[in-house]
């Protein structure tokens, strides 16, 4: 079966996969040529019953546009603590043979990463004086930014906090911005040679350099 890339894959499959998310970026892809994306999800609600709905609509979102990556995912975070990102980033590395990286900001939060190395990630602690505070991911942009998307803000949600706060996350394919944000994650990239070794003492991660 040919491939579908993550713009046709949301179009025919969204509903089933993005619920109400899905609606608004369908609305995007039928008004626009080339099948181009600018959406901004939003988390939380007046009405408590759309609450939950609401924000597992945009994770499944954001989980799907991940899995549909066929040859990179750049991420990069200052912590990645949710277990569904992280399986995601996972399957679409083994199932896709996309070649995932991500770069974090140093912290006392090492979950996943022992779990990323097994697999063969490539993740790389920054231990910059200044935190990383970035959030967002790219797909199939490393190779250039035709049919590449970016995803902003609000990665590393976990189903059981997903509605905690008021937040966002914009999903676009404007090559400038994923032309701007591959640049960026290029630069902390490579601010450190080092590339995350599995560690079997928890214990010993804080002392790594």
């Amino acid at each position: 079966m040919e491939y579908i890339n993550w713009k046709n894959g949301l179009f025919i499959g969204g509903p089933m996969l993005c619920g109400l998310a899905f609606k608004y970026i369908k609305n995007s892809i039928e008004n626009k040529c080339e099948y181009s994306i600018n959406e901004v999800l939003f988390y939380g609600a007046t009405d408590e019953e759309k609450v939950k709905q609401i924000g597992l609509d945009n994770l499944f979102c954001i989980n799907y546009a991940i899995s549909q990556a066929k040859s990179t995912v750049d991420v990069c975070v200052p912590s990645l603590e949710s277990e569904t990102i992280a399986k995601s980033l996972i399957n679409v590395h083994l199932k896709n043979k996309a070649k995932v990286r991500i770069a974090i900001h140093n912290s006392d939060q090492f979950r996943n990463l022992n779990t990323f190395a097994k697999h063969g990630i490539e993740v790389k602690v920054i231990r910059s004086a200044e935190r990383i505070e970035h959030e967002f991911a790219l797909i199939d942009a490393s190779g250039g930014v035709n049919d590449a998307l970016a995803v902003m803000g609000s990665l590393d949600y976990e189903t059981t906090r997903v509605n905690c706060n008021r937040d966002s996350t914009i999903l676009t394919s404007e090559p400038q911005v994923v032309k701007n944000l591959q640049k960026e994650f290029d630069r902390i990239w490579n601010s450190t040679p080092d590339v995350f070794r599995e560690k079997e003492d928890k214990s010993n991660l804080n002392n790594t350099s």
